[in-house]
């Protein structure tokens, strides 16, 4: 998604995952073949760099998504939720992040690749206060998602000034009956299309339906 929205992200990111590969491959060296400790400075100077880089692009975009998603979450619950989204990482500043791996660089050799950097971030929900991956339920999961791709949009249109098209598939099953009015006021003005096994019941809303039968579309 950032990629989309900031090319540069991409090249600075392979450039990374490139760095990496040549650190994990000169950390099987050190241990195979009895090769020197100091050139992994060279190696974790420029890991560093772009690490920096890439969490600056991860952090201005996950920033933008917490604003849209709270108040999107809300109203799919009619406010009986509040969602929390935390970005983790151990990049955010370059001489932290090269101190972290001077102090693993040992468990690196040991292991042949790199155990800490970017390439392990993660971001974690929380539906009040609780991880929705522990605590939470299917419906609440799949309504934590939609909440997501719904705050992924109004950050694209923000952005371009113009709405992406929304696909999804079978997304109903696991919602109520309030949680689906809810997502559906959500995308009336978002070019949709929804497949799945059940007819939908939707309403106040125009859009055309379609049923496939033995591999024929009916209108």
């Amino acid at each position: 998604m950032i990629s989309q929205l900031r090319p540069n992200y991409m090249h600075v990111l392979n450039l990374y995952l490139k760095t990496i590969e040549q650190r994990n491959k000169y950390l099987r060296q050190i241990k195979e073949e009895n090769k020197s400790e100091d050139l992994l400075d060279i190696w974790d100077e420029k890991l560093a760099e772009y690490a920096i880089k890439i969490y600056q692009y991860r952090k201005e975009f996950i920033d933008k998504i917490i604003k849209k998603i709270e108040i999107i979450h809300e109203k799919i619950t009619n406010e009986k939720e509040k969602i929390k989204l935390e970005y983790i990482s151990e990049c955010r500043e370059k001489e932290e992040y090269i101190k972290i791996l001077k102090q693993r660089r040992k468990l690196d050799i040991i292991k042949g690749f790199t155990t800490k950097g970017i390439h392990r971030d993660d971001f974690m929900i929380y539906i009040n206060n609780k991880e929705i991956n522990i605590y939470g339920s299917q419906g609440q999961n799949r309504t934590a998602m939609l909440s997501l791709k719904l705050a992924e949009l109004q950050v694209i249109n923000d952005e371009i000034g113009e709405y992406p098209i929304l696909l999804l598939d079978d997304f109903m099953s696991e919602l109520d009956k309030t949680r689906r009015k809810n997502f559906l006021e959500n995308i009336e003005h978002t070019q949709v299309i929804i497949t799945g096994t059940e007819k939908l019941d939707i309403e106040n809303l125009n859009y055309l339906e379609y049923n496939v039968c033995s591999g024929k579309v009916i209108k």
